[in-house]
C-alpha cells in the first residue's frame, strides 16, 4: 500500500504532552495523552476535532478498553464512558457521587484505590462481555495491592474486591479471548497467564453501604419510625450490625 504524506489527521500539537493510547468508535477516533482526550470525527471527507476534554487523558494504554458500549478508560481522577455521543462519567449517577473521592477507608474512595503510601498507581481496566461489566484494577506493576472495582453496566453500580483479588505484580494489558474471557498474564518467575473469575466464595464479613435514603427530597426533613432489616444466616454465630 501506499500512504501519500498528506493523508496526516493533526489535533494538537506541540502541546507538552505524548500521545499514550488511540481507540476508534463508530466514526470516531480517540486520542488519549496524559492529560487531555481529544476526540476527532472522522465521519467526513475532512476529519475534523469534534471535543477537547481536560483531564481525561491516561497514563498507560492498559488504561483503556474498547466494549459494546463504547470506549471505557479510568485515570486518577475517575472512570469514564464514551458512547459515541458524550464523555459519561461512571461515578456519578442521577447527579450524585456512587464513589466518594476521598475517605478515610480505602473501599470505595477512588483516591485511596489510586493510592498507596503516597505512590501514584496506574490503574488497569478490561470488560467482561458476558456479564457488561468493567473490571478495573488499581494498579498494574508491584506498586499496587491488587485491589479491584467492578462496574456493571447494566445496573450502573459498583462493588469492590479486597487486596489481591488480582496478583500485585507486574501485568501486561487485559485482552479478551475468542470465547469473551478476560486474560492476563503477570510476571512472577516465568510469566503466568490468568483467566478473570468471580465465582463464588465463602465469606464471613460482608458491609454493605447504601447511598443516602432521602426518599427523593434531600432538602425535606423526614422522620423515619421504623426499619425492618432481613437476613439469613447461621443463627449460631450470625451477627448484623447497622448505621
Amino acid at each position: 500500500d501506499t500512504f501519500p504524506s498528506s493523508n496526516i489527521v493533526e489535533a494538537t500539537i506541540n502541546d507538552g504532552e505524548s500521545i499514550i493510547a488511540l481507540e476508534e468508535f463508530a466514526d470516531r477516533i480517540l486520542q488519549f495523552k496524559e492529560q487531555t482526550l481529544y476526540i476527532i470525527n472522522v465521519s467526513q471527507d475532512i476529519e475534523f476535532l469534534e471535543d477537547v476534554h481536560k483531564f481525561k487523558g491516561v497514563s498507560s494504554p492498559a488504561s483503556v478498553c474498547k466494549t459494546d458500549y463504547g470506549i471505557a478508560w479510568a485515570n486518577k481522577h475517575g472512570c469514564y464512558l464514551y458512547d459515541g455521543r458524550a464523555v459519561i462519567n461512571l461515578l456519578e449517577k442521577g447527579g450524585r457521587k456512587t464513589i466518594k473521592d476521598i475517605g478515610a477507608s480505602i473501599a470505595g474512595t477512588w483516591e485511596n484505590f489510586n493510592f498507596t503510601s503516597g505512590n501514584a498507581h496506574t490503574p488497569q481496566i478490561g470488560y467482561l462481555p458476558k456479564k457488561r461489566q468493567l473490571l478495573v484494577v488499581d494498579d498494574n506493576t508491584t506498586t499496587g495491592l491488587g485491589r479491584v472495582f467492578i462496574y456493571d453496566m447494566v445496573t450502573q453500580s459498583w462493588i469492590t474486591g479486597a487486596a489481591l483479588s488480582i496478583t500485585s505484580n507486574v501485568l501486561t494489558n487485559f485482552v479478551n479471548d475468542s470465547k469473551g474471557e478476560l486474560l492476563w498474564a503477570h510476571t512472577s518467575g516465568t510469566a503466568t497467564l490468568n483467566q478473570w473469575s468471580d465465582g463464588s466464595q465463602s465469606s464471613n464479613s460482608v458491609e454493605i453501604l447504601t447511598k443516602d435514603i432521602d426518599f427523593g427530597q434531600p432538602g425535606q426533613r423526614k422522620k423515619v419510625y421504623k426499619v425492618y432489616l432481613t437476613f439469613r444466616g447461621d443463627a449460631s454465630n450470625a451477627l448484623v450490625n447497622y448505621g
